[in-house]
């Protein structure tokens, strides 16, 4: 089992941005390892709110000055989107994508039925998670209790408008800064296969933030302790 990495010496702010139907438990292992992350809660959207006008209006509760963003799976394409309203000076993607030609063929060919998405029924189907979010299942299988749990959680709004806009996403910003790319090749939701990343992480999946900590951590820490220098 990984072990969590120490905390880090730099002074440079991370914020990261987790995925779909996700929040901030994904990072825990960065929590501990650097003191100085944020990672901000999904407000609910506006109707029809596009990625950039979401980032636009998440910046203007961050005010986080010169930093370092980044995101997991969805949550790093709103980075890239947010490093156009913030002083970011790099942008990490964990399990992400850089831009809509990247996402996978079943992403691509569910495009036309996006207006089915409002319809879908995700409170019944966070009620069908519940025994996975039972005491029982996190002391024999602690990974799985802790995405049901945040599957549980989540906000029916927030997920139906990242699903709509994952579909519909069809511009990527490019960030004036670097933009870094950490994946795992054996991730099936954003298959390696279609991306380019910088490093590539042997045996990880999709969550690599939880299953693969320490070498997540190390990865951020080249980036920060990079920029700090800078």
């Amino acid at each position: 089992m990984a072990k969590f990495t120490m905390p880090v010496e730099t002074k440079m702010p991370l914020v990261l941005l987790s995925g779909l139907a996700a929040d901030a438990r994904i990072f825990t292992p960065q929590k501990v390892a650097f003191p100085q992350l944020r990672c901000p809660a999904w407000s609910p959207p506006h109707r029809q709110e596009s990625i950039d006008e979401y980032a636009q209006r998440l910046a203007e509760t961050l005010d986080p000055g010169p930093c370092v963003i980044g995101g997991a799976s969805f949550g790093g394409i709103v980075a890239l989107h947010l490093a156009e309203h913030v002083d970011a000076q790099a942008v990490i993607l964990i399990g992400s994508i850089k831009s809509p030609s990247q996402l996978p063929v079943y992403a691509r060919c569910a495009r036309p039925f996006r207006f089915l998405i409002p319809f879908l029924p995700i409170r019944f189907l966070q009620l069908l998670s519940r025994p996975m979010t039972a005491g029982r299942l996190k002391r024999f299988a602690p990974f799985a209790h802790g995405l049901a749990c945040q599957f549980r959680d989540s906000d029916p709004r927030v997920f139906k408008w990242s699903l709509s806009r994952i579909l519909d996403w069809s511009l990527a910003p490019v960030p004036s800064c670097p933009v870094y790319h950490l994946h795992g090749d054996r991730d099936w939701t954003l298959p390696v296969k279609y991306t380019d990343p910088d490093k590539v992480v042997v045996g990880a999946g999709h969550v690599l933030s939880l299953t693969h900590p320490d070498e997540v951590n190390s990865y951020l820490k080249d980036v920060l302790s990079q920029k700090s220098l800078e």
